[in-house]
């Protein structure tokens, strides 16, 4: 609750993070094989709301083939689809064809989004849709295996597998995705996998499949066939027990879920396994070749030519370089997965060597997935392997150089010196010619940029490298089509797991809520934890709860990750060997990042808390992402490890002056308040604040364009902003605090977030009252009255309400602010059943608006009063009421209080009998709310027209609605979810 009646969130529509370019020419990708999603060049376009998300998804999983208003209408409602339905659907493509290509002329025609007699379709190829792209690349193994071809085949069958991501369309309504369109897709992964299977039997490459067999098969436990090519593909593979232990789980999920014994085919597969007769092992170890021996004639003499063709050559040393492999390796395992889905095809049927590059932050544990993926690999490549630590990040700054790591390989190969060239390019030729045609396994540990790595790259198709680095080696996407692996922290599940692994499940078992503790302060570093385990291992009388305590205080933090001997396993020594590479600016930057707000920042943020242009910040991120300090998780958003920010933090301490990062978090400060209220300003114009003050210099607010740009900045920026409220409380920037809040309300009440409504505006009054600002307080005390009533507190609601009041008159406040209080007391007394001193309120608030010629104010107190006429029976009153406030809304131009009066009506007319009528104008209310963003007034509108349709006998309609408003009511936490609980349980009975 505002001042006064809530109105109008900002239409919620896409918005493309892309520069102004020609449309033309930029490229489009789009992606519907797992999560939906968009790019434009580089930069992925943000999705809108579920409507438009919908209409693309079909447009996508038709592929280019027109797509009928009537399928696009049917999709959206099931039944009885609103009058509207067709303007909703071309606003929705409107929007879209927006996203796609914002600079397209009105009414132009557009590359991408073609508008059809009755009909829409998006021109994609199989250059910019991930489903034609499989489609293409399965049609084509399916030819390979017509012509006898089974290896390549399955080469390309994974090659298409490995594009899917998770169940087609990911990420839209569920209900949505249950469509048999949907479905379909879905569907052709299971076949494409199945198909796989089957020629990777015969072919003798069934380990080949098993990553993906693995992974679809996991989504459909009861398929038979499939579970069938599974149990079949393990056995082949040697995973004897894995595949016995695969039929009893399908067997009893038949048995338990269907009431069914396994099919003919599953059991054929089961008989298979236990008689051990499931086809070739594996091609990827190919049988031993014999030694060329001269043919012999009848007499005993030679002939010449040999009788079997000439094995490859055997390497003068046989390598074996890899360094052990960690014995308290633990967790990674859809990392490993992942890299083996990675490598693809077998080594054998391969045309080019294989590159996987796996990237990450310091400690996060590059080095150890490597080495034991590595070890798993290593009877694959029966040439040997070779290992180097590049020492791309040595705190001595000896970075090994490629000649010298030539040089090693070479004579692990058993190269003497003598016959070493001297020239880099020479030692680099031979080192290809000596693995030319060899399988060889490879590890580059510790890279530090491609220019180090290429010269160590061999030619054969057989080779496999892998190379670890803090950066991510971009040149060999490009020029050698490297995979890549970035390494995320491990999760809490993980991290437990691997300190348990260290110290044994007994020690650990006495200390659980220690052990958590020292799971959060570690933030999944496997390093960190390494650390730890390593301290608790040599003091065991040292109870765990002592270290927790010393990774408690941020301040002393790292303090607990260091004082080894081992400089490796220091955290702060680790970091810095990265730190230390860093410009002047880019090493300022970190420090002052440090005192960032909430878990990420964006681009623009950045440049404001350095007090830089926006063009001068890219390089500056690019260097910090470059060096793993900072990772851009999403485009244009960056994040730091929760140790490394420590570490800035005491560099920060250590090298910045107090007054510089004051003035930095003041500007970043400045750049969240001037933001907010330009995004105010554009969405809600009505309950706009006073400009705040003038923002410092090399302040660099967010550019935003419209209704939807703002609405998305919010949405993005929404857990820094409530970081940032508790951040300018708590430094001494209590106006920035205060001020913040007040424009944050629109966007939380609107979108839901009453929680978070409430628990900004405590911290912005606590600020204000610290330093005894009253204006500040007087806004506080009102906010918070709106988030009391919509979280149902109203005894808590009246009193900040009359706190507001007192304040207001001891401040002399205009009119209207006082008018706006009288219609706030008349919500909370309505909702509290108090009708006739609610209708009290309303008239004082009206008969102040008038006064003053405030339009809308009338429109909101009409509005409210017809509200309470409704619930003391006096029907036709409310009507003329709520009409009249309707048309004032109307008038000005205020759709979201048109909204309201919708929802009213209906109110009306249910408890009056009209139950059609009812549901019409709810229906109304329902989609001006979705339209503009307002979650929370939808989803209580959705409440409503369920019970309208219960009255009308329609119980399939009211469970569809009550259900649509519980995910979203139990998705923000609003108290009027029970009561939905309670009519779904009703209806059921």
């Amino acid at each position: 609750m505002c001042a006064g009646a809530c109105l109008g969130a900002g239409e919620a529509m896409t918005r493309t993070m892309a520069s102004s370019t020609d449309a033309a020419a930029v490229p489009i990708r789009f992606a519907v094989l797992g999560p939906m999603r968009v790019w434009r060049g580089n930069d992925e376009v943000v999705d809108g709301p579920p409507q438009q998300r919908a209409i693309l998804a079909l447009l996508l999983v038709k592929a280019g083939a027109p797509v009928s208003m009537a399928e696009l209408i049917d999709l959206l409602w099931t039944a009885d689809p609103p009058a509207s339905a067709a303007n909703v659907v071309h606003r929705c493509i409107g929007t879209l064809r927006r996203a796609l290509e914002p600079d397209l002329p009105t009414r132009a025609a557009g590359r991408w989004l073609i508008r059809l007699v009755g009909s829409y379709r998006l021109n994609v190829d199989v250059d910019s849709l991930d489903l034609l792209k499989f489609r293409g690349l399965a049609d084509r193994a399916r030819a390979l295996s017509a012509q006898g071809d089974q290896a390549g085949a399955v080469g390309v069958f994974v090659e298409a597998l490995a594009l899917w991501r998770g169940p087609c369309v990911l990420g839209i309504e569920v209900s949505l995705r249950a469509r048999q369109v949907f479905a379909q897709i879905d569907r052709e992964r299971v076949i494409v996998a199945q198909e796989a299977a089957d020629c990777a039997l015969p072919a003798g490459m069934s380990r080949t499949v098993l990553s993906v067999l693995r992974e679809v098969a996991a989504l459909d436990p009861l398929d038979e066939p499939l579970q069938s090519r599974l149990i079949t593909s393990l056995a082949a593979a040697g995973y004897q027990a894995e595949a016995l232990s695969a039929y009893r789980r399908v067997a009893d999920a038949l048995a338990t879920e269907l009431r069914i014994n396994p099919g003919r085919e599953l059991r054929e597969a089961h008989q298979l396994v236990l008689r051990q007769r499931t086809g070739p092992a594996s091609a990827e170890t190919p049988p031993e070749t014999p030694p060329e021996t001269p043919a012999q004639n009848p007499a005993g003499q030679e002939t010449q030519g040999p009788v079997v063709s000439k094995p490859a050559p055997a390497p003068l040393v046989l390598p074996a370089q890899l360094p052990p492999d960690l014995a308290m390796f633990t967790g990674r395992r859809s990392n490993l997965t992942r890299l083996d889905t990675l490598l693809g095809p077998a080594d054998a049927a391969r045309s080019t060597m294989a590159i996987c590059a796996i990237d990450g932050i310091a400690g996060i544990g590059k080095t150890s997935l490597a080495v034991h993926w590595a070890h798993q690999l290593a009877d694959r490549y029966p040439d040997g392997q070779l290992y180097v630590d590049l020492r791309g990040f040595d705190p001595s700054g000896a970075v090994l150089g490629p000649g010298k790591a030539l040089r090693g390989f070479l004579d692990a190969l058993g190269i003497v010196p003598q016959r070493v060239p001297e020239s880099l390019e020479a030692q680099a030729g031979l080192y290809r010619s000596l693995l030319s045609g060899r399988r060889v396994l490879i590890l580059l540990d510790n890279a530090r940029d491609v220019a180090q790595v290429r010269p160590l790259l061999p030619a054969s198709s057989g080779c496999l490298v892998v190379i670890t680095s803090r950066n991510q080696l971009a040149g060999l996407i490009t020029t050698h089509a490297a995979h890549t692996l970035t390494l995320d922290p491990f999760s809490a599940d993980e991290a437990r797991e691997a300190l348990t692994r260290r110290l044994g499940p007994e020690r650990l078992a006495a200390e659980t809520a220690a052990r958590d503790e020292i799971v959060e302060w570690c933030a999944g570093l496997p390093l960190a934890m390494a650390i730890v385990a390593a301290r608790a291992t040599v003091h065991q009388t040292m109870p765990i709860a002592a270290i927790a305590d010393e990774l408690r205080d941020t301040r002393t933090r790292l303090d607990a990750f260091s004082g080894t001997d081992d400089v490796v396993a220091d955290l702060r020594a680790v970091f810095s060997w990265s730190y230390q590479l860093l410009s002047e600016s880019a090493a300022r930057l970190f420090r002052l990042l440090s005192a960032s707000a909430g878990p990420d920042i964006s681009r623009n943020a950045a440049a404001s808390l350095l007090g830089v242009r926006a063009r001068e910040i890219r390089p500056l991120l690019a260097e910090l992402t470059g060096a793993r300090l900072l990772t851009e998780h999403y485009p244009g958003r960056y994040v730091a490890h929760d140790l490394i920010r420590v570490y800035a933090a005491e560099l920060s301490a250590e090298l910045d002056t107090d007054d510089e990062r004051r003035q930095a978090l003041g500007r970043l400060l400045d750049h969240y308040l001037h933001t907010a209220h330009h995004g105010q300003t554009l969405l809600w114009p009505n309950f706009l604040p006073a400009a705040p003050a003038r923002a410092r210099p090399g302040v660099c607010p967010e550019e935003l364009g419209g209704p939807a740009e703002v609405l998305t900045w919010f949405t993005e920026e929404r857990h820094v902003l409530v970081a940032a409220v508790k951040l300018a409380a708590g430094n001494g920037f209590s106006t920035h605090s205060w001020e913040l809040a007040l424009r944050l309300q629109q966007f939380f009440q609107r979108q839901g977030y009453w929680h978070d409504w409430a628990a900004t505006m405590r911290t912005a009054l606590e600020a204000a009252r610290e330093h005894g600002d009253t204006a500040g307080e007087a806004y506080s005390h009102r906010s918070l009255a709106g988030a009391y009533h919509g979280l149902g507190h109203y005894d808590k609601a009246i009193e900040h309400l009359t706190r507001t009041c007192a304040l207001f008159h001891e401040l002399g406040f205009p009119r209207t602010e006082h008018a706006y209080v009288c219609a706030n007391f008349g919500t909370v007394r309505r909702e509290l059943g108090q009708f006739d001193r609610a209708i009290e309120h309303y008239r004082d608030a009206l008969a102040l608006f008038r006064e003053m010629g405030h339009v809308k104010g009338q429109a909101a107190a009409l509005e409210g009063i017809g509200w309470c006429q409704t619930r003391l029976g006096n029907y036709s009153e409310a009507i003329g009421f709520i009409t009249e406030g309707m048309d004032l809304y109307r008038d000005s131009g205020d759709p979201h209080g048109e909204a309201n009066c919708w929802s009213s009506l209906s109110a009306a007319h249910h408890r009056s009998g009209g139950e059609a009528e009812a549901v019409e104008c709810v229906t109304k209310a329902i989609v001006s709310f979705r339209e503009l963003g307002n979650r929370a007034d939808e989803a209580e509108c959705l409440v409503s027209l369920g019970d309208a349709q219960l009255a009308l006998d329609d119980r399939a309609g009211a469970r569809e609605a009550w259900l649509r408003a519980l995910v979203m009511l139990e998705e923000l936490r609003l108290p009027l979810a029970e009561a939905v609980r309670v009519r779904l349980s009703s209806v059921q009975r």
